[in-house]
């Protein structure tokens, strides 16, 4: 029994190890392998993992708390700050074999601050260790890891809960991205690997205060390590494992939602839509899977929306009480720049703005135009753009010392932004160089603008007469003035490259008080540079005789008039005595002697001179002084007395005010600070100098938006932002401003981004919500930023190019370096926003309240309108529709009126897609449909998605509106006002278009009028200049003598040149030329001079005089004496009988030489024309004779010889 017994024991227990052997190999089957193999997990019920190694974590700065999400429950929360992370001691060694990390997390976007629109960090290495994981201001991920970044294709959208999974094969140098479960993608690494085992930190950059990447902001859970590569099915798996919790428990509270909407506002059971929504519900109930979970939201999402949008939202609007009053003409307007022949929109052969692009500009109808720019206005030299093309100097670039940055062509100066606001009718906002100028030329720039001629406010130069003689006689009236822009961005090490503090950045006390106050830049051995062009390397020496260098920073010297031009004014102190100047490379300065004068200056001299009445520097040319070596940089050590905001308001303000004095006139310069900073706004009332601003400008730029190339993930973050960013920013300083003071909204929008969808509908909906807010809030005019750039796909200095609405395309042969050639444009989105909202608007905008607020999913207002009254009583509403999924039905609901019937006009800006973009090929793409009919019973009115609208409700008492006589008006305002200049006949055709206008037509007549209007313009185009008067020239070349030969070589090369001068056939307009040109030839006949009369006879007969006289009677040489003191030189030619007539004289004189008795002269003695006394042939004789005789001798003897 008892053997039995064990035999039987023994059998069970066998039987036991055997099942055992055969169900824990199942177990382990069944376990997968993502949750057996990891090296740890943190679920964050504690900082010790659960699972693996078991490793204990420690944190900086953060903690875990409960996320009250029954999913998640305790999680990784991280606030605002920085350093603030997980960290794992000596952990892991990312740099050889495989390792892989997932986590969980959500990135709350409603924490602020340390640069939050840029890369935020998950996974970092300490020591030697790169960033393994970061999110991307766009939303997609990157990893350095192996020093070279490596982006994700794939964005996600921040604010919801994400899942990632990064894979690293070092083996392979390849980094593998699932982003949500779904494979992303695979791609190199690069091989520069960190092989060490290293610390690391989850949330935060390993450098102590980091904020770009940024510290992580937000949750983090279910955080798995593995020293092995996971594949695509073992990522999908860690996904889903939560995912569909999450799904399941997102999807109950849309079916919460979808109940109560059904319950809350019920449509009739047979109702399309109320079925819809009843099938998605079921649906949603029954779902179990992750993919049916996914898919039933998504339906009951979409069905939910449609039931809804069967019942109207109600816009309540209060006619009766006014909240703004505005000025529709002028406050919807447009930021363009001078730069670039105003980025290739202007013709500087022609002198004139494009006619293509005019034409776009006059569809938009741009209220107003900000010039020169933003950040190129801030050293821009209004003076030195005026009068003629070839006059004019280069301007600065407000980042001229960028690579490649030189000096800018004015072609495209103040005369030739007024010419174009007068002809498309937009009143010009100036921006004011404060980083150039001073009080004093803030002044003569009001007067050069505003004055009438001969008023001359401010004595000294008549700046209104100067603007007449550059072609503008009347004013332009500018009210609006910009002092600088934005230079609050003021760095003193980025003076040049990115800083827009300029001087400010060199005054004791920071940028804040020296822009507001003024102050003494101190400037130690800082570079000079080329007058126009202020690049160091452009600035550099050339190696020439006579360099001038100029210091950057002195004040402008405000010239004088001498003889009718405008000069340099010596006595003006443009820079602080004791200016030191070196020469050489940064690092490496030899000082040089600054002297007042170079003439005594050697060879060798290391001298120069300085002008302290403009800050001009000038070397010696080789000879008197040396000439600094090529390459060779000049720096000058210097300090410069500079004015500030509130002595150039002054200037501005007070001109203003005389010129109102002069011409009984009532206008007003509104100034307005560029320093947008709440520091300003204090200092100015500590100042009790707030009379001296009238608003700030605010540059509510979105920031960087999140998204990348995720369309619908960039839409919902720019909407986001156009809310938390762009208006938000705007209330905080209207909370801030003292009474009276406004917000001036002088660029906007996107920025930072290059995405194609900044060129899209997407930008255009952006600019229509945060329009009616900035209306709202009071700003005086509305200018988007910018007119135009050119169509890219990239970024300059000043940003990214697609945020301009009308985009310049190159084509053959032009240059986006200077602007010149030939161009093509077209309309965006975003102009098309302009084009409705110019149409027509009230001056009074009203009350408009929406009953209930839609939201997207991110929690942005789907809904916003502006409402307004014009003076005729019409009523425009302005709706605009941000949700991209669903229409909207909007009721209009005006207080004590039924608006049912009355004739309505809609303006609709719609799209297919949220990414529609217009094109050169496809220009309307996306265009503004307008539509005539009734207002609907009911008053609803119908916006699709991502559409915006403009309804116009005509008053009752207003039949048939008036033809819009703009166009007209504005083409006689630009009707010169002295056609005296023009010929007869031009001029006529000009007077007959004038008369052949016909006032108050009705719109059905608009056609007809708009030919008016073009009719008065081509005949202002048509008009002919008289020609020049040439009878001055004329009369000067008959003056000319016939006979030049008389006259020096010089003196009649100069005459010739003068009348090779002449150019016939000018124009009136160069009268001044001509008569120049014959006072030039007058003063050329004034100047001839004759030639000398030949003295050649007179100084023979001097040559012939003897040279003892005392055997001369005293009476003949006394006549002698009498005819060579008679002699006058340098008679000139016409003189040479007389001349020829002392040579006579002279030589009948000495012939008349009488000698005295009894004296022999000797033959030294004799004249040279005295007959001889002896016989001189008899000595002639004699001496042959002897040679004769010798001869013969000779012969006789040599015989004798021969015959012995």
């Amino acid at each position: 029994m008892k053997k039995k017994t064990l035999k039987m024991a023994l059998c069970s227990i066998m039987s036991a190890v055997m099942l055992a052997s055969v169900i824990d190999p199942v177990r382990a089957a069944e376990e997968p392998s993502w949750k057996t193999d990891m090296k740890d997990h943190w679920n964050f019920d504690s900082l010790q993992s659960d699972q693996g190694e078991k490793t204990t974590a420690t944190l900086n700065g953060i903690s875990i708390v409960d996320s009250k999400n029954p999913v998640f429950g305790n999680v990784l929360r991280f606030g605002g700050g920085t350093d603030k992370y997980l960290r794992l001691e000596n952990y892991i060694n990312t740099g050889k074999g495989s390792t892989s990390f997932s986590m969980w997390y959500r990135y709350d976007t409603t924490i602020t601050g340390d640069g939050a629109d840029k890369s935020a960090v998950l996974l970092q290495h300490e020591g030697n260790g790169r960033s393994l994981l970061t999110l991307q201001a766009d939303g997609k991920y990157n990893t350095y890891i192996n020093a070279q970044n490596v982006l994700s294709k794939k964005s996600v959208q921040k604010g919801d809960w994400q899942h990632v999974t990064v894979v690293f094969n070092q083996d392979k140098n390849e980094v593998t991205y699932y982003v949500n479960g779904e494979f992303d993608s695979t791609q190199s690494l690069g091989a520069n690997k960190v092989d060490q085992k290293l610390s690391l930190r989850l949330g935060a950059h390993k450098n102590a205060g980091n904020t770009d990447p940024h510290p992580m902001r937000g949750d983090v859970d279910e955080f798995y390590v593995y020293e092995k590569a996971l594949t695509a099915d073992e990522a999908k798996a860690i996904y889903e494992d939560k995912a569909a919790e999450l799904y399941n428990q997102e999807l109950k509270k849309l079916i919460q939602e979808g109940k109560e909407l059904a319950e809350n506002q019920k449509l009739p059971e047979d109702n399309e839509k109320a079925k819809q929504l009843q099938n998605a519900l079921k649906k949603a109930e029954d779902a179990t899977t992750l993919a049916d979970m996914k898919a039933a939201y998504a339906e009951l999402e979409k069905a939910m929306a449609e039931y809804e949008a069967e019942f109207p939202v109600k816009l309540s609007i209060d006619t009766a009480k006014t909240v703004q009053t505005i000025e529709p003409d002028s406050i919807f307007g447009i930021n363009h720049r001078y730069a670039f022949n105003g980025y290739g929109t202007f013709d500087s052969k022609e002198m004139k703005m494009k006619d293509e692009f005019t034409k776009l500009y006059e569809q938009a109808g741009f209220g107003s135009i900000r010039y020169p720019g933003g950040t190129i206005s801030n050293l821009f030299n209004w003076k030195t753009t005026l009068g003629d093309k070839k006059d004019r100097k280069k301007q600065i670039h407000g980042f001229y010392n960028n690579e490649g940055q030189g000096g800018i062509e004015p072609n495209f100066g103040i005369k030739e932004i007024a010419d174009f606001a007068d002809q498309v009718g937009s009143e010009i906002v100036y921006v004011y160089s404060l980083g150039r100028g001073n009080a004093q030329d803030a002044a003569d720039l009001v007067e050069f603008l505003n004055a009438k001629v001969g008023t001359n406010p401010n004595g000294g130069i008549d700046w209104a007469e100067v603007r007449a003689k550059n072609g503008h006689v009347e004013p332009y009236n500018v009210r609006y003035f910009e002092i600088g822009n934005e230079m609050q961005q003021a760095w003193g090490d980025s003076d040049g490259t990115a800083s827009q503090g300029y001087w400010t950045t060199y005054v004791n006390g920071g940028a804040e008080k020296a822009y507001t106050e003024g102050g003494q830049a101190k400037f130690v051995q800082k570079y000079a540079v080329d007058e126009e062009n202020w690049n160091k390397k452009a600035s550099q020496s050339d190696g020439k005789p006579n360099l001038v260098r100029y210091l950057r920073y002195a004040n402008q010297n405000p010239g004088k008039l001498v003889d009718g031009k405008i000069v340099e004014d010596p006595e003006y102190k443009a820079v602080n005595d004791g200016v030191r100047v070196f020469v050489g490379t940064d690092g490496n300065l030899q000082e040089w002697t600054v002297v007042t004068d170079l003439k005594n200056s050697n060879a060798t001299d290391k001298h120069c001179v300085v002008d302290y009445s403009t800050g001009r520097i000038t070397f010696g040319d080789g000879t008197h002084g040396m000439i600094p070596e090529k390459g060779k940089n000049i720096y000058a050590t210097y300090t410069v007395d500079r004015q500030g905001f509130i002595d150039v308001s002054k200037g501005i303000k007070q001109t203003t005010e005389k010129i109102n004095e002069i011409e009984k006139t009532n206008y007003k310069a509104n100034v307005y600070t560029s320093f947008e900073s709440h520091g300003f706004i204090n200092r100015m009332n500590e100042l009790g100098a707030n009379e001296w601003y009238d608003g700030m400008t605010i540059h509510p730029y979105s920031g960087t938006v999140s998204g990348g190339t995720n369309a619908e993930a960039f839409y919902d973050d720019a909407m986001k932002k156009a809310e938390n960013v762009g208006i938000q920013n705007v209330k905080n300083y209207v909370d801030r401003l003292p009474a009276g003071k406004v917000p001036v909204i002088s660029e906007y929008g996107i920025f930072r981004n290059t995405e194609s969808q900044v060129r899209s509908q997407t930008h255009a909906l952006y600019i229509a919500k945060v329009i009616m807010e900035y209306v709202k809030l009071g700003s005086p005019y509305i200018q988007k930023h910018c007119l135009s750039d050119w169509y890219s796909a990239g970024a300059d200095s000043l940003g990214p190019t697609q945020q301009a609405v009308i985009q310049v395309v190159k084509q053959n042969g032009a240059d986006t370096t200077t602007g010149e050639g030939n161009f093509a444009f077209f309309s965006t989105p975003s102009a098309r926003v302009f084009q409705m909202l110019n149409a027509g608007f009230g001056e009074n905008v009203v009350e408009a309240t929406f009953e209930k607020e839609p939201a997207m999913s991110n929690g942005v207002k789907t809904l916003s309108s502006l409402a307004s009254v014009d003076k005729k009583g019409n009523m425009y509403v302005a709706i605009v529709n941000v949700d991209r999924e669903k229409d909207q039905n909007v009721m209009l609901d005006v207080k004590g009126v039924d608006v049912s019937g009355r004739d309505i006009e809609i303006q609709r800006l719609e799209s297919e897609a949220i990414t529609d973009e217009n094109t050169l090929e496809t220009p309307n793409k996306v265009t503004v449909q307008t539509e005539k009919t009734k207002m609907p019973k009911g008053q609803i009115i119908n916006l699709k998605k991502h559409s915006f609208a403009i309804v116009k409700i005509l008053t009752e008492e207003q039949v048939v509106e008036k033809a819009d006589y703009s166009k007209v008006d504005a083409a006689i305002s630009a009707i010169p006002s002295d056609l005296s200049i023009y010929t007869e006949e031009s001029v006529a055709n000009l007077n007959a278009a004038k008369e052949a206008v016909i006032r108050d037509l009705d719109i059905t007549k608009q056609a007809e009028v708009d030919k008016m209007a073009e009719a008065i313009q081509n005949a202002i185009k048509a008009l002919q200049l008289k020609k020049a008067d040439y009878s001055k020239v004329d009369a000067a070349l008959g003056n000319i003598p016939k006979d030049l030969s008389v006259y020096t070589e010089e003196s009649v090369a100069n005459l010739n040149a003068a009348k090779d001068a002449v150019v016939r056939d000018l124009d009136i307009t160069k009268q001044a030329e001509v008569d120049k040109m014959a006072e030039a030839i007058q003063n050329a006949i004034e100047a001839l001079q004759l030639k000398k009369a030949d003295y050649s006879k007179v100084d023979a007969a001097l040559g012939n005089i003897p040279k003892d006289l005392s055997i001369y009677t005293k009476e003949s040489v006394a006549k002698l004496e009498e005819a060579k003191e008679a002699v006058v030189r340098d008679l000139d030619i016409t003189k040479q009988a007389e001349v020829d007539k002392m040579a006579e004289a002279i030589q009948k004189a000495i012939d008349n030489l009488k000698k005295k008795a009894n004296v022999q002269p000797t033959p030294d003695n004799k004249p040279n024309n005295s007959v001889t006394t002896g016989d001189g042939t008899m000595i002639l004789l004699m001496i042959m004779l002897v040679v004769v005789s010798g001869g013969t001798i000779l012969i006789a003897d040599k015989k004798r010889r021969r015959n012995s």
